[in-house]
């Protein structure tokens, strides 16, 4: 009996160390100088936690673009993949920084205070989503998990309690092998959007049915907001951004930076508390903002540089 209080003693005190350094580690997580202002790979941008400042989700951690300028996560370094951003913060999957005690991949996880920690919600350990999408104000999450696992099959699935239980919907009318991305409407929880090389697609019933919204071909990012979206798609070598609303058959071309020739974007955001900015990046990881719908652009990284 003696050497089992021991051992249970000895347990709890591990428990609390753990606790206590999580803590230390989550009250000393902030956004300062950056150290690394070169990024190779960006997994996904948006706007964290309600505010204004544009988030990057990089190989080696997050960064924020504001009013200072850039300024980069002192900590929780990790590969963020599928990184979403919502009024609450962000869910994300990914893999973990090397020397983390962190089980690889990260499953579906979730952060609620700019990443100075995450919740492990689903699949941890198990799988890493590529393809995720997530409403901003609905926390209504869809997965295209390319790779089958004992508890998931491959497919496109949604959860709308943040990874407790899971369906499985049947996709019909996507006819396209490809998938730029996912975006899921910020408060209709049914409302989701594909991009693809044979187009956008849309479906209003959690994914169950899809229809292909117009001739737009080679479609390699989509967003959507309350009443439709925009979505960049290329034509003759040529990169454009669109405009467009549910269930009207006019679009807008939005002005694209001028000066030179954009690779492909790859990733594109609407500030939620301000429908004239987007944030834009290509391929080649050039970032642009607008706060006046395209009319004026600035730039925020060049060739993965970050600028000033």
């Amino acid at each position: 009996m003696k050497k089992e209080k021991i051992m249970l003693s000895l347990f709890i005190a591990s428990l609390v160390l753990s606790a206590c350094n999580a803590k230390q580690q989550e009250d000393a997580f902030t956004y300062g100088e950056v150290e690394n202002g070169k990024v190779a790979h960006i997994h996904g941008l948006g706007y964290i936690n309600g505010g204004h400042d544009i988030a990057i989700a990089t190989h080696d951690g997050l960064y924020k673009y504001g009013k200072d300028g850039w300024r980069e996560a002192n900590g929780q370094k990790h590969d963020y993949m599928g990184f979403q951003a919502t009024r609450e913060g962000f869910f994300a999957s990914g893999h973990p920084e090397e020397g983390a005690a962190l089980k690889n991949p990260f499953g579906l996880i979730k952060s609620t205070n700019q990443g100075a920690s995450f919740e492990q919600l689903a699949f941890y350990g198990e799988i890493d989503f590529h393809y995720l999408a997530a409403g901003y104000d609905s926390n209504m999450i869809y997965v295209y998990n390319e790779t089958a696992t004992d508890n998931m099959e491959t497919g496109l699935h949604y959860t709308a309690d943040e990874g407790k239980t899971w369906k499985k919907v049947a996709m019909t009318g996507y006819h396209s092998n490809t998938i730029s991305n996912l975006a899921a409407h910020p408060l209709k929880e049914q409302v989701l959007g594909i991009g693809s090389q044979d187009g956008l697609f849309i479906s209003d019933n959690y994914g169950e049915n899809f229809t292909l919204m117009n001739d737009a071909k080679m479609v390699t990012s989509v967003t959507l907001n309350d009443s439709g979206g925009y979505y960049s798609n290329i034509e003759n070598n040529h990169v454009y951004l669109t405009s467009f609303l549910f269930g009207n058959k006019s679009e807008r071309q939005i002005p694209l930076p001028q000066g030179q020739k954009l690779q492909p974007i790859i990733y594109l955001a609407v500030n939620p508390q301000q429908d004239k900015e987007l944030v834009i990046m290509t391929n080649n990881i050039d970032i642009y903002v607008t706060r006046d719908e395209g009319l004026s652009w600035d730039k925020l990284a060049s060739d993965g540089e970050l600028l000033d």
